[in-house]
């Protein structure tokens, strides 16, 4: 049996941003979460400037499928789109 791990590609984003945050530290209020327009992050290991649809055609050039983006909190909408736009059937 061939227990071969594969990687898959994954664009988080927070506030539009590309971000990997530490695990448990991004957090809502929870009681207005339906009108949150923030959401703060406490500790980040990585940050770009760079968009996300540069990081969706990077994976797309390097044949890298079955990858997703996640949308941390609110503001993600137009740089998720982007990045779906930019590696079509290859992010979800």
């Amino acid at each position: 049996r061939n227990l071969t791990m594969k990687f898959r590609p994954c664009i988080d984003l927070h506030s539009g941003q590309v971000k990997q945050i530490v695990g448990s530290t991004l957090s809502d209020d929870k009681q207005n979460a339906l009108t949150a327009t923030q959401s703060s992050v406490e500790a980040e290991n990585f940050s770009t400037d760079k968009p996300a649809s540069d990081f969706a055609v990077m994976y797309k050039d390097d044949g890298l499928t079955g990858g997703h983006v996640i949308m941390l909190g609110p503001g993600n909408q137009d740089a998720a789109k982007s990045a779906l736009e930019a590696y079509p059937q290859g992010l979800q």
